[in-house]
């Protein structure tokens, strides 16, 4: 329910760009978010991401109710 304003993966600093994909535009349902890790940033273990929102984490639950 968010608006992403930064993405960086850790140990870098490199901010990447999210794609927000399925969004409606009269929903209140977010659509999915993408983020496309360029292989250089990649860890071969588990990257980790820093999301920088546009106010405390609010999340969507179920087919469009919002707690």
């Amino acid at each position: 329910m968010n608006t992403i304003k930064d993405i960086k993966a850790l140990g870098t600093s490199q901010h990447l760009k999210p794609k927000i994909v399925g969004k409606i535009s009269w929903s209140p349902v977010p659509g999915l978010i993408f983020i496309n890790v360029p292989t250089q940033n990649e860890d071969p273990y588990m990257t980790v991401f820093k999301l920088k929102l546009d106010k405390p984490l609010q999340f969507c639950r179920g087919q469009g109710v919002l707690n």
